[in-house]
Parts: C-alpha cells; structure tokens; sequence
C-alpha cells in the first residue's frame, strides 16, 4: 500500500513538473546564423532570424507562393558581446542561440579580428562546433538577406545547407567551424574560408532577378595569419584532396565532354634532401556523361589527365605567391618527417618542391540513355 501511495505521488509530481520552464515556439526569436563586421574599431553585428512556425506551415502546404519572413537585426559596438547585449535590450522577445549554424565574417575580421570572433564562438554555451564557417568581401547584411529558391525559407540555402549542394555540385571545400579551429593553431598548413558573394545573373522568378549566395574564392588563413583571399578559378585543384566528395561533375575539351569524376585519391611522397620535395600522384574513375565528338577512350584520357595537372599546378603556383600551403602538401612533411627539416624549412614549399604531379584517370563506363 505504502508503495502504490509512493508511486502515485511521484507520478502526480512528474505530470506536474512536465513543461515547467519550457517556452512555446513563437515566445522566443531563433537565431540561425550571425554576420561579424568590423570598421572603425567596433564591431557591427548580424542576427538573422527565422520563423519556425511559418516554416512549419509552408513545409506542411503544397503553396510555396507564401514567403516566410527572414528576420535581421543589428548592433555596433566594442565587442561582439555588447552589440548583441546592445541588440537583445531592443528586441521583444528574448535571443535563443541554440539553433544557429553559420556564421558569416567579413574580410576586417577575418584579417585583424579573428581571436575575438574564437573567443566569442568558445565561450558562448549555446553556439555549437559544427556550424557552417563563411566569409564575405561583400556586404554581411546583403548576404544575410540573400533570395532562395520559391520563397523559400534561407535555412534552404547555401549559407545554411551547403553539404546539400556539394554532394553534387563540389567548387570548393566548405568546412565546418571545428575543422577551422583545429587548423587554426597548427604551424603548417592552411584553411579556406569559403567566400560568398551575391550573384543576380543566373535566376529569376516572374521577370524578378534573384539574388543568390554563392561561393566565388576563398580566405587564406595559416598559423592564425590572414594570407589574402583567392579567387575560385585559383583554386581550382582543392578539389583534387577532398576525401568527402565521391562525384565531381567535368567537363572539357570547351564544354564537349562531360565527365563524372569518382573518388579521386591523392597520395603524397615525401623525398628526403636539403629541403623536402614531394611526389604527388592523384588517382581516380571517370564516368563520360556525355561525348559530342565521339572521342576514344584514350583521346578523353589524355586530355583530363593534362587538365587536373594543370590545375593543381595553377593551385601550387597561387600557394608561391601567397607564400601559403593551399593544398597542404607541407603536412606529411610535417607529421612523418619533422626530425629531417626545421619548421621553417618544412613550411618552405614552393613550385620547385613539387618534383612531379603523376595525374592517372581510369575510364570505367560510360552513363547509358535510360530506356
């Protein structure tokens, strides 16, 4: 009897407790993503916010002429603390930061403040390691307020769904913000973060040109230095060492052949002397989509093999100029053989380094008309 009495009570307080301190949906503003500038010594802080309930209802409709409103606040001040202490005393209701998944810098940040933007992203309990890393040479504001597809909500876009685009569509990596931070201390190597910009040339909807992110270069970052930005065409061969992407769309021969590039596997070989020279020798399939000129198997071979050549080449001759690693080639060196070279002899990787780049491309099939 004493038992049942207990059980009954702790159930009462159970069914009570339930719900306690949690808040309905519309009672807060979700933040998904925060846009960092910095002129004139203060920092200018973005917050784009979203409407879960309206995302909700559009999800759930067949209608997608109904926009759902994308929310952007914004504050200056010293720190990024204060601009968004400074924001959240004028808003309404108050700042839930859990659901936030990008962050977009800009170029003086990236440059001159980026310990802050560190210190900020570790000492916040609500800001997660996973999320999306961007910066921007453009307007922070402007690419916060970016057009999707269909009225979409701006979680459907690049800023905020980028693995969605790259497993089909790979430019350049786009890596999540523990990837940065566990390359930012290194002392070799870099770390590119992705650069958006707004393109208004490509879509329209009802004769309204759309303005869309997307990804157009690159920031350098090495050993907790900025080492400029790179233009997407210069970074042509990081996509070569990427191990996340298994299709990579090709094409050549001015646009006549088209590829499906599978799994491509880079190994590095390190040669020991005065200075560490490497061998690089990058293997992977091919599928042809498409073939106008009705070129043979070898003819196609020959000339992709030539084409991702020379693009790893434009890639380490960007690396020289910048006196940056793009592609990292210094990090075996580094990792295997560092008892060899000094640091500063390791980091010293230049066109010269580089004693042969061995492209081997095997053609396996070619994509079928569907019957």
């Amino acid at each position: 009897m004493k038992k049942t009495l207990l059980v009954i009570i702790i159930w009462i307080i159970v069914v009570t407790l339930v719900g306690c301190g949690a808040k309905e949906i519309q009672s807060q503003v979700y933040i998904t993503g925060i846009g960092i500038d910095y002129v004139d010594g203060e920092f200018i802080v973005y917050i784009q916010a979203q409407n879960f309930a309206n995302i909700a209802k559009q999800e759930g409709t067949s209608s997608l002429q109904e926009s759902v409103p994308n929310l952007i606040g914004e504050a200056k001040a010293k720190t990024i603390y204060a601009a968004l202490n400074e924001l959240e005393q004028k808003a309404p209701l108050p700042f839930y930061y859990g659901h936030v998944n990008t962050i977009i810098l800009s170029e003086n940040v990236i440059r001159d403040q980026m310990k802050s933007v560190i210190e900020y992203i570790g000492q916040n309990p609500l800001l997660r390691y996973n999320l999306w890393f961007f910066g921007t040479r453009e307007n922070v504001k402007d690419i916060l307020l970016g057009d999707s597809f269909f009225n979409f909500a701006s979680l459907y876009t690049i800023i905020h769904s980028p693995d969605q685009l790259l497993i089909n569509n790979y430019i350049i990596p786009i890596k999540e913000y523990n990837r940065f931070i566990s390359t930012y201390y290194q002392p070799t190597g870099s770390f590119i973060i992705p650069s958006l910009s707004l393109n208004d040339a490509s879509f329209s909807e009802e004769d309204k040109k759309n303005k869309i992110a997307i990804v157009s270069g690159g920031f350098a970052v090495s050993q907790q230095q900025y080492k400029g930005w790179i233009a997407k065409e210069d970074l042509v061969g990081l996509k070569w060492l990427s191990k996340d992407i298994n299709n990579i769309p090709y094409n050549l021969i001015e646009d006549k052949v088209s590829l499906i590039i599978q799994k491509p596997k880079l190994t590095i070989k390190v040669d020991r002397g005065s200075t560490p020279s490497y061998q690089l020798t990058l293997k992977m399939n091919a599928q042809i989509a498409q073939n106008q000129e009705n070129l043979s198997y070898t003819e196609i071979k020959k000339e992709v093999e030539k084409q991702i050549k020379k693009e790893l080449e434009t890639t380490i001759g960007k690396s020289e100029a910048i006196q940056t690693d793009l592609l990292n080639i210094s990090e075996k060196a580094y990792r295997y053989h560092l008892k060899e070279w000094d640091l500063a002899t390791v980091n010293s990787v230049s066109k010269d380094s580089i004693k042969k780049i061995d492209v081997k491309v095997n053609i396996i099939k070619t994509v079928h008309y569907k019957r």
